[in-house]
């Protein structure tokens, strides 16, 4: 089997579309096309529908793709590491991460880490907590960085690194409230934004409601946590976030804190790692910074 027919495939199915595939690879389309169906006859199966827009998985492309993928993105990395020089000079550091730990930790941090290895690239990956907790165990990042409560299964190292609160805020709509104390029945007379359920925030919040007696029914519902300030800022409703993600609304006035009686509880960042792993020399050497910083 012709490794090369793999990676071609897994950037087609990346792309969904064989011209950008084409391109990235620094190839033709026909030849693109070539190694596809040269691939689907050694496979003796379909593994792409061509569509207006591109193309799209037939189930059997659906199922190669997840396999490859994990295997493409570790060749990736290891070429991408290997082209640079082992010093500091030069190299990545791949990083899984959710929005939460981007905007309470990790952009600050990144200004100090570049500003000692400017030649150092980032390559993010951003999701869920349970998702970039995955991208570790596969090898596709070096370091995930996620917020509690986190389920991190051994043998993952799991490292508090920075604490934080959730704040309640609004848009101006629910100006009336800036000169009121509200509490959690409160909320309740308000439409409510949360994250859907199976996300790290949306547990924290349906967590804290319990323990004060109460169920949390979200008139709006979203899958990721850097939509919930846009949602407030469009008036259409009342949200705890993280306060390290609403910074530049609030500044620009679109939003504001809502005076709260019932302190929320700390939370953390969470730093996690996998020895049974490689990591990159740049990402171990954040790794140091971070122990050390926080020592």
């Amino acid at each position: 089997m012709n490794y090369e027919y793999y990676k071609i495939f897994y950037c087609v199915g990346k792309h969904k579309n064989i011209t950008r595939a084409a391109a990235e690879l620094y190839s033709s389309q026909p030849a693109v096309t070539r190694a596809v169906q040269n691939l689907e006859t050694e496979l003796g199966c379909r593994l792409f529908i061509r569509t207006k827009k591109g193309v799209e998985f037939t189930h059997e492309g659906q199922t190669l793709f997840n396999y490859v993928s994990v295997a493409c993105e570790q060749f990736i990395k290891a070429e991408d590491e290997l082209s640079r020089a082992v010093s500091l000079n030069g190299g990545t550091v791949y990083i899984g991460a959710t929005v939460t730990a981007l905007h309470c930790f990790l952009f600050d941090f990144m200004d100090k880490f570049n500003k000692k290895y400017p030649e150092v690239k980032f390559k993010i990956r951003t999701n869920s907590s349970d998702n970039t907790i995955e991208y570790l165990k596969n090898g596709s990042v070096d370091l995930a960085f996620v917020t509690t409560p986190c389920n991190a299964p051994k043998p993952l190292n799991v490292l508090k690194i920075k604490q934080f609160r959730d704040v309640v805020i609004a848009g101006n709509k629910y100006s009336f409230l800036k000169d009121k104390v509200i509490g959690f029945e409160d909320l309740k007379k308000y439409p409510f934004i949360s994250l859907a359920h199976g996300m790290q925030l949306r547990q924290f919040v349906d967590d804290v409601f319990s323990r004060h007696g109460l169920t949390v029914s979200p008139d709006i519902e979203l899958d990721g946590a850097d939509l919930l300030v846009p949602m407030v800022t469009h008036n259409r409703g009342l949200a705890i976030v993280p306060e390290g993600i609403t910074k530049d609304a609030a500044e620009r006035g679109d939003i504001f804190q809502v005076n709260f009686k019932d302190e929320l509880p700390v939370r953390h960042v969470c730093l996690i790692s996998d020895t049974q792993h490689t990591q990159s020399t740049a990402s171990r050497e954040l790794y140091r910074m971070i122990l050390n910083e926080m020592k």
